[in-house]
């Protein structure tokens, strides 16, 4: 496949578009917009590499831009903004997101450097970009090795992100549960499908090996920076509250909110759906379980609580137990990893 051709996209007036023009045609095709009005517009249709928008005009260019970088189609463009030398407007334009100011009238050569920066940057985060899905789509690959597991890690994610509105966290961490949804188990690509799929209890030997999940998971995750706000969820959603979990036997207010709730969504999810190793819980059987942990000091009684709200009102897990066949294992042998 080719590669696409690099455009850049000029908004401004005729005077505008004719002295930048200037400047950067002879080096990357120009995508004009009569008006820094129509820069959102263009953008979508464009699809540009950068962006160089006037905004000497005031409060109408401001506003562009922070649509711009507002939207979700196009926050990613990089923004260079041309101002005026006062610093209010310079202000007003790094404020609304703008990544570069550039000083009007620009100097060629400067311009110039000052896009090709821009450029590389704009490669970097889209190799950046790509690598993250990749680990999305190993991730996905875990789930797909086992039939029984399909939907796992939406569910885990939906479930925890609600019990996180519910707990009153920020969106940002909201949106870390969401994606630790998804990729929290990623570490079991790296564990053998028999021990995976394997009914009834773990053999000593077995369970060490379950256990290095957690932490194969960190170490696919920590070279990319997009993702290591995500490493203490996938590396502790095995702890527990008394120490006694795993990897690292971390306790009390050592262990985080955010992966607690994660963890308790995670069981949640996996004793209320079939597995090889049991047959699924009721809505309530699920909250009473974890709640006997809860008692016995694993986990935050408050935060089940919030679980089995969030679990309601998500619809999530059956209601009666007629709808459940027996378990093929015995009750003391069922798993929740």
């Amino acid at each position: 496949m080719t590669p696409r051709e690099t455009r850049l996209l000029v908004a401004g007036d005729e005077s505008f578009r004719s002295e930048v023009g200037r400047a950067l045609s002879n080096l990357w095709p120009v995508v004009q917009a009569q008006a820094v009005a129509d820069a959102a517009q263009a953008l979508l249709a464009s699809r540009p590499d950068a962006a160089l928008l006037d905004l000497r005009a005031g409060t109408d260019g401001i506003s562009i831009c922070r649509r711009i970088k507002g939207a979700a189609a196009t926050r990613m463009t990089p923004v260079l903004a041309f101002t005026s030398e006062d610093e209010t407007a310079s202000v007003a334009a790094l404020d609304a997101g703008a990544d570069h100011l550039v000083p009007w009238p620009p100097r060629a050569q400067e311009l110039r450097a000052r896009v090709r920066s821009v450029l590389r940057g704009r490669a970097a985060t889209e190799r950046l970009e790509d690598a993250t899905q990749v680990i999305f789509a190993l991730a996905n690959a875990v789930e797909a090795k086992d039939a029984y597991t399909e939907g796992h890690t939406e569910r885990v994610g939906a479930l925890a992100d609600e019990v996180g509105r519910l707990a009153g966290l920020a969106d940002d961490a909201r949106e870390a549960l969401r994606q630790g949804g998804v990729l929290h188990d990623i570490g079991k690509i790296g564990i053998p499908n028999e021990i995976i799929n394997k009914a009834g209890i773990l053999t000593t030997k077995e369970r060490v090996v379950m256990n290095k999940h957690p932490l194969i998971g960190e170490r696919i995750c920590e070279p990319l920076k997009t993702l290591r706000h995500l490493l203490p969820i996938i590396r502790w959603h095995h702890e527990k509250l008394d120490g006694s979990g795993y990897p690292d036997g971390i306790k009390g207010s050592a262990f985080p909110v955010p992966p607690q709730i994660l963890q308790l969504s995670d069981i949640y999810d996996a004793i209320t759906t079939d597995r090889p190793y049991h047959r699924a819980r009721t809505r309530q059987g699920a909250i009473e379980f974890l709640h006997s942990e809860a008692k016995k000091g694993w986990r935050d009684p408050e935060l089940v609580k919030l679980v089995g709200i969030a679990a309601e009102s998500l619809g999530l897990g059956r209601t009666r137990d007629e709808e459940i066949p027996p378990p093929p294992a015995p009750v003391g042998q069922w798993r929740t990893e």
